[in-house]
């Protein structure tokens, strides 16, 4: 049967309309006044030579986002380019100006040109976000590269249907790193061991550590308070213990839950900066619903805050002994912690002492050199050497 002409000039129509005219993004990153201050631009992209070239690709990075799986991504980016001549990282984030930020360059995800320019001469592919995970299986297909899949938390293990998380055509090029080793037990049986890696959210003692002459400890601080994290927990213990004085420091993502009533609890702004806030912390809460780590309650047990904490797999695993485990719907254990540790002095102490040395004892140097080893030893001989490279429609509809 013959198809019309009409028809076709038609179809045509909406073949161009998709490709070129429907795609302006809508997640692009909205910066303001205040996080825009003066950072170094890049101005070429000019070829890795010999250096590995890593591309991240992912919805948003510091330091204009910055939550535990930005700042990970970042401290591995940062760690690598302490070898400038070995590295050469990239991260790709809708929105992005063309900066570079602690030597590793960003860009703009929808600028077209530079992407395609990265990505066809990128040895490896990374990133945490699932809405991005089809097409970091097409590129790795297509281009025959390994893809770096890092997981954060349990909603991305959630979101994967059993059976479905290894892509057959990329088996032996698809690379997983699981932030804590419960996360990723949760997942074995669908996905090999040995095509796994743990690398435990990167914090160094050495950057949270507050000087005896620093210290202020003044309050009971909750770091992000969206419900998950246990913003209305916090407002119930500042309505229940007046005699306390309570923390919340806003987090980058999701809504959080607030009270300006309440005359013993104050907020203060999302910040990178957090020093500042430790020196003042007393006590530290974490009665996080979900948690596959702990990165705060490391933070803060670097300069010995002894911390409070609901008992997810993950907060046990992050911090065994140092921790005093409440249960998150028991508002009443929370609040007997809080008593002791303000009467009986010998105990605080004795808290503190244990938060210091697991934070001590979570040393991430010696982690960040093994996985440093696991991507030149495992993951980059993975690669099928393709010369097959992302064309300009491809990259159209891949992040349309």
């Amino acid at each position: 049967m013959k198809i019309p002409t009409e028809w076709i000039i038609i179809l045509g129509i909406l073949i161009v309309i998709i490709l070129f005219l429907d795609c302006k993004p809508t997640d692009r990153l909205k910066i303001l006044p205040s996080s825009a201050k003066p950072i170094t631009l890049w101005q070429t992209v000019e070829p890795p030579e010999t250096r590995i070239r890593m591309l991240w690709i992912i919805h948003s990075y510091v330091p204009f986002v910055n939550a535990g799986s930005e700042i990970c991504a970042h401290t591995i980016n940062k760690y690598l380019m302490q070898k400038p001549y070995k590295y050469d990282i990239w991260v790709a984030s809708p929105g992005f100006p063309n900066i570079v930020y602690d030597n590793v360059r960003c860009f703009d995800l929808h600028d077209s040109n530079t992407f395609l320019e990265v990505v066809n001469t990128s040895q490896v592919i990374h990133s945490h976000s699932y809405i991005y995970r089809n097409q970091m299986r097409y590129i790795c297909k297509k281009r025959g590269i390994p893809f770096v899949e890092w997981v954060h938390t349990d909603n991305y293990v959630r979101s994967i249907p059993y059976g479905k998380w290894v892509d057959r055509e990329i088996k032996n090029r698809h690379w997983t790193v699981f932030n804590s080793k419960s996360l990723r037990d949760s997942r074995l049986g669908d996905i090999t061991e040995d095509q796994t890696h743990i690398v435990h959210p990167v914090v160094d003692f050495r950057d949270y550590q507050i000087s005896e002459d620093e210290k202020k400890p003044t309050y009971i601080t909750l770091s992000n308070v969206n419900e998950n994290k246990g913003g209305e927990l916090l407002i119930q213990l500042a309505k229940a213990l007046p005699e306390f004085q309570f923390l919340g420091v806003l987090g980058g993502y999701r809504a959080q839950i607030t009270d300006s009533s309440i005359p013993n609890l104050r907020y203060v702004e999302n910040t990178t900066h957090m020093k500042p806030i430790y020196a003042q912390t007393w006590v530290q809460i974490m009665p996080s619903k979900e948690e596959t780590w702990g990165r705060t309650a490391v933070e803060a047990m670097s300069s010995g805050i002894p911390v409070l904490v609901n008992p997810t797999p993950g907060l046990r695993e992050c911090c065994e002994h140092a921790a005093q485990y409440c249960n998150r719907a028991d508002i009443s254990e929370w609040i007997s912690a809080l008593h002791r540790l303000k009467t009986d002095k010998e105990w605080y102490n004795a808290r503190s002492t244990a938060a210091y040395e697991r934070a001590r004892a979570l040393d991430p140097k010696p982690e960040l050199e093994q996985m440093e080893e696991w991507i030149e030893k495992k993951v980059l001989p993975s690669s099928a050497n393709s010369q097959n490279l992302i064309q300009p429609w491809e990259n159209i509809l891949l992040f349309r």
